[in-house]
């Protein structure tokens, strides 16, 4: 049997039930129904975790670009990358999207239940190792916990005038040290680029695994799925 020809014009829709989350899904071509069957295999596992990978991936970009769009307190100096802003309303929107960014594309290198594969450095051109090695750093040492290096920290300090005698006029201070964002400035590669890299790395897996399962699972067994030779 013949694969069939790209593109496919079929459409799809969906829909949430509101009550229990349960997502319906169907499919029209030249707006009559389509049959779905569902596919259950090995790749087929590996085609559904790439593409929970990408997913991902698409949504650390839209946080970089609203963090982008925000981000108007610096670092803007010669090899500055690190920012901390006294706008605490703005700023601790911008580190939410900043931990959340970092989380998720950590994510995408980490094995998680229910999710059979993961993306590995190794695949990663190496222009882009810098600031990926970078990058997975701050996810495990500030956005994941606080690490070794120390990203992060808190300095408790006894404070008193120089001459005083009395404990009356000691007070403790607890010193935050805690950056809002780390924003790499050229010549490095941005944080965006290495994500636009990394979805492009997900999608050409994305694309062979649906190949490969056209080519050897449904173009062979084309009966069992009840299509027409």
């Amino acid at each position: 049997m013949k694969l069939p020809p790209k593109p496919r014009a079929i459409e799809s829709k969906h829909f949430m039930d509101k009550v229990t989350g349960k997502t319906y899904r169907f499919y029209t071509y030249k707006r009559r129904r389509c049959r779905r069957v569902e596919l259950k295999s090995r790749i087929v596992d590996q085609l559904a975790g790439y593409t929970l990978i990408e997913k991902d991936l698409r949504s650390v970009s839209i946080w970089l670009e609203e963090i982008e769009r925000l981000h108007t307190d610096g670092p803007k100096g010669k090899d500055e990358s690190y920012c901390a802003s006294p706008d605490r309303e703005k700023y601790n929107i911008v580190k939410g999207l900043f931990v959340a960014a970092l989380t998720f594309y950590g994510k995408c290198f980490t094995k998680c239940e229910g999710r059979p594969v993961k993306l590995e450095r190794a695949q990663i051109d190496i222009e882009f190792h810098e600031i990926f090695d970078r990058c997975i750093g701050l996810r495990h040492n500030f956005a994941a916990h606080s690490g070794s290096e120390k990203i992060e920290h808190v300095e408790v300090a006894l404070v008193f005038p120089e001459k005083s005698k009395s404990t009356s006029q000691c007070e403790i201070f607890r010193e935050l040290h805690q950056p809002d964002l780390y924003w790499p400035l050229p010549p490095d590669k941005t944080l965006m680029e290495l994500v636009t890299h990394t979805r492009e790395k997900a999608q050409a897996k994305i694309d062979k695994l649906i190949e490969k399962i056209m080519k050897e699972d449904v173009a062979v067994n084309y009966r069992k799925y009840g299509l027409v030779p």
